[in-house]
């Protein structure tokens, strides 16, 4: 099974807070086939973003993560 990425952040900068995952209009996760669109998505919203950072967390306070049961909050896409 491939996974699909999601892009998250701990709300105000404290992994004890849990993750806030970018999210659609109605509320549902927003996740990318690759890592490459999770990444061409940030930089559509903030240009100044410099993606090629070794760490996006400790520069920018986001992340992007494989949506998998291993890294939590996982749910399966149902095909429609």
């Amino acid at each position: 099974m491939s996974y699909k990425y999601r892009i998250y952040r701990h709300p105000a900068g404290i992994c004890l807070n849990g993750k806030e995952f970018i999210s659609k209009d109605n509320g549902d996760i927003m996740l990318f086939n690759t890592i490459g669109m999770a990444k061409m998505w940030i930089k559509k919203q903030d240009p100044a973003i410099n993606l090629n950072a070794e760490d996006l967390m400790s520069e920018y306070g986001l992340d992007i993560e494989q949506h998998s049961p291993e890294n939590d909050y996982y749910y399966e896409e149902i095909e429609t």
